[in-house]
């Protein structure tokens, strides 16, 4: 592991990559950390914040006319087992003096005292304000946005890999102090499983999350979203704009995929691998504002800004097949094998061919996992966990985005705690130009990690970063050394991606530095400088 950059030469670096999962990768610095014995307890409430609304307020999924709003109310102690009655109001100042909507709901120990209302009637394209109230209390007062019928101009914040232990939410307080934004698009990782200690110690930070052994029940994954949302800049960030979120591995368990994980053991008592993904499904649609459908594992699904852009959210982790070892070259382009799932997969094509035939929209899809190619053909992968490692199930996108020759679509994705952008292709050595893109279908922007450690941390990795842009033709940018978050500003002409990092995560602050602009022209499917 610690030698895999240690040969910079293209065929060297390949060579030496093949064999290590993706977390191996991505672990070279935590594996060397130390516990420490002493576990310090964390949990404060932010400064004047409600005791009853002591994790915030949020909202999520906007539509046109309509908004998910997002509470969880703290009982008083002995009342636990009784339901709480929640006033809620919606309104166009700040004040919420001209409320617009309003009603009631009921809440209990059932789905852990959270509040999701699916609020309609709203108008199209315009912020509105909003808060709970139990009793004479009320929560603080939260800011959301409808998406436009009619825009020339969206911006959306591209984030994932928000480590409670492994540093603050820097990335969030940023964007809290943003006013221009549509909306937040998470594409995973909102939290993470793990013990304390085992990928970030929250000791010296006094951010321990609980409980502080791994996350396997749903009392576990309910606790663990409780530890997340004490953080201030979370609740700032929820506070003032709708989110957009899907869940990538660590919602469940390490590189989970429908019928396991890597690091579930029944032998070592965390039970039976159904009970825990639903488990952690339900501990996710109780704390996130998301729409809920009904209809078992069900994150996909998509978001129309006016004519302009048409957003698609997958989920590339909760339906896929088990991932194969990164040198079963048969197995890594076996045509059954999936990533999406079948349901999922068509849904995708009837989303994009709709999109393509209404005409006008960039097509942006959010997911989780690296999509464009890092091996060559025939050879065996780096990251099996990406879909490097489902070669067929990707063929079969870009076989239909050539078919029905849709362009201008972007793919968001995340996990890899760095900063990447690709021209999408289906063979970067071969049929494709990279002084004139030609050959592109699409472009990846991959963001960087909120606050989980970044991939080059570690000098060996780091190294390596030549022999990775000597062998990547389709690469545009690369820097593994930051956290932060991407901006997104889409126009009729452009898509421009703005990747900003944040100095520190050991310390809690809001600065953060523009470090490039990459944009995709109207019709291009490649990516340039700005």
């Amino acid at each position: 592991m610690i030698s895999i950059f240690r040969t910079c030469g293209v065929s060297g670096l390949r060579s030496s990559l093949m064999t290590l999962s993706r977390r191996q990768f991505l672990w070279t610095a935590a594996a060397s950390s130390v516990c420490l014995p002493a576990l310090i307890e964390a949990q404060t409430v932010p400064a004047g914040a409600s005791t009853i609304f002591r994790h915030g307020v949020a909202s999520g999924d906007p539509l046109a006319d309509r908004v998910v709003l997002w509470t969880r109310v703290t009982p008083a102690a002995g009342a636990e087992a009784r339901p709480v009655e929640v006033r809620w109001l919606v309104a166009t100042d700040e004040t919420l003096t001209r409320v617009v909507r309003r009603g009631t709901a009921r809440t209990s120990a059932e789905r852990d005292f959270t509040v999701k209302v699916d609020v309609g009637g709203l108008e199209a394209g315009r912020p509105y304000f909003y808060a709970f109230e139990v009793g004479k209390e009320r929560s603080r007062v939260g800011r959301t946005k409808t998406l436009p019928a009619a825009s020339d101009r969206v911006r959306l914040a591209h984030v994932c890999c928000s480590n409670y232990p492994a540093g603050f939410f820097n990335v969030y307080a940023c964007l809290a102090r943003n006013d221009d934004l549509d909306a937040v698009v998470h594409v995973g990782d909102y939290i993470y499983e793990f013990p304390n200690g085992v990928y970030g110690d929250g000791t010296s930070l006094l951010r321990i999350p609980e409980p502080r052994r791994e996350a396997v029940t749903l009392s576990d994954y309910r606790i663990r979203y409780a530890t997340y949302h004490t953080d201030e800049d979370l609740q700032a960030a929820h506070a003032r704009h709708p989110f957009i979120a899907v869940w990538d591995d660590h919602e469940i368990a390490n590189d989970a995929w429908l019928g396991g994980a890597s690091n579930h053991n029944p032998e070592l008592g965390e039970g039976d691998w159904a009970i825990r993904r639903a488990a952690a499904y339900r501990a996710y649609l109780e704390w996130m504002p998301i729409r809920e459908s009904g209809q078992g594992v069900h994150l996909f699904r998509s978001f129309r800004f006016g004519s302009l852009a048409h957003l698609v959210m997958l989920d590339t982790r909760g339906l896929r097949d088990q991932q194969v070892v990164s040198t079963d070259l048969a197995g890594l382009v076996r045509e059954q094998r999936t990533l999406l799932g079948a349901t999922q997969e068509r849904w995708l094509f009837d989303q994009l061919r709709s999109s393509h035939r209404a005409g006008g929209s960039w097509n942006i899809i959010g997911q989780q996992v690296m999509f464009s190619r890092l091996a060559l053909p025939g050879r065996p992968v780096v990251l099996a966990d990406t879909w490097d490692g489902y070669q067929a199930a990707r063929d079969r996108v870009l076989d239909f985005v050539e078919k029905e020759t849709i362009r201008d679509i972007a793919i968001l994705s995340g996990d890899i705690h760095s900063s990447w952008g690709f021209d999408v292709t289906r063979n970067p050595w071969d049929g494709y130009d990279a002084k004139t893109g030609a050959g592109a279908l699409a472009v990846e922007i991959v963001a960087p990690a909120i606050s989980s450690p970044p991939l080059f941390n570690d000098p060996i990795l780091r190294a390596g970063e030549p022999g990775l842009r000597a062998s990547l033709p389709h690469l545009k940018f690369l820097e593994g050394e930051s956290n932060g978050y991407v901006l997104l500003d889409i126009t009729s002409e452009r898509l421009q991606s703005d990747w900003h990092f944040v100095p520190t995560v050991s310390k809690r602050s809001d600065e953060h530095t523009r470090a490039i602009s990459l944009v995709c022209e109207r019709g291009s499917s490649r990516l340039l400088s700005s």
